[in-house]
């Protein structure tokens, strides 16, 4: 479905963001932001939900013009599986490229309480840690379970991550876009711009880089290994 910004592609993408940055907006991943906030920011997040192709694809245009953000991989995505070779490649690509890289954690669906989903998570944290070669300071939810767990400054500590997005800091005095399903929750990226000096957008490389418009027929397709 196009957005009211137009339509959902790559091109599209960079005519977003080249309109952020001809209006003075710098991009920071979470962890800068939390070591030295800008005052026009936009924090731009990414969970990668169904494709480290698509998230590569859409983190080379990014770097193409000196844009960075943070990509939230998956341990346990149905369609792709971060320890096979190619996909492994693609998520050392991302780091070797500057961006963030956070823990996009399901814990909840493997563990019956919270004692033991804290210690797969801090386990997880370890395993994607040592997949990139480097320290993973973030991690957000994908459809969670125990609220407690989207992070708490001392709960996230005790596992050893720096933060959460939905964290209040990262939230204060944000104007939040999201774009599920391709659908805008609120306004659009674009309207967003200008309207405030601080944007929180969360992007999901599936919806702009798969050539398939309609979001059913675009996951039928991944299923089927097309």
């Amino acid at each position: 479905m196009p957005g009211r910004d137009g339509e959902f592609s790559l091109a599209g993408y960079r005519r977003i963001l080249a309109r952020a940055l001809e209006l003075g907006y710098g991009f920071q991943t979470f962890a800068d932001y939390l070591r030295a906030p800008r005052e026009r920011v936009v924090l731009l997040r990414h969970d990668v939900d169904v494709s480290l192709a698509y998230a590569l694809e859409m983190a080379e245009l990014e770097a193409s013009l000196h844009i960075c953000s943070t990509f939230f991989v998956r341990l346990h995505a149905s369609f792709y599986n971060l320890l096979e070779a190619r996909n492994l490649e693609r998520l050392r690509e991302l780091a070797a490229l500057g961006f963030e890289i956070g823990l996009h954690q399901e814990v909840s669906r493997f563990a019956e309480d919270r004692h033991k989903a804290m210690e797969l998570l801090k386990k997880e944290k370890e395993l994607l840690e040592f997949m990139v070669g480097r320290p993973i300071p973030g991690v957000s939810a994908h459809l969670p379970k125990w609220h407690a767990l989207r992070g708490t400054a001392a709960l996230l500590a005790a596992v050893g991550f720096t933060y959460a997005p939905g964290q209040e800091i990262f939230n204060r005095g944000a104007i939040f876009v999201s774009d599920s399903n391709r659908r805008w929750k609120g306004c659009s990226f674009l309207e967003a711009l200008g309207r405030g000096d601080k944007i929180l957008a969360n992007i999901h490389p599936v919806w702009w880089v798969g050539a398939i418009a309609d979001p059913a027929e675009l996951i039928e397709a991944l299923i089927a290994g097309r």
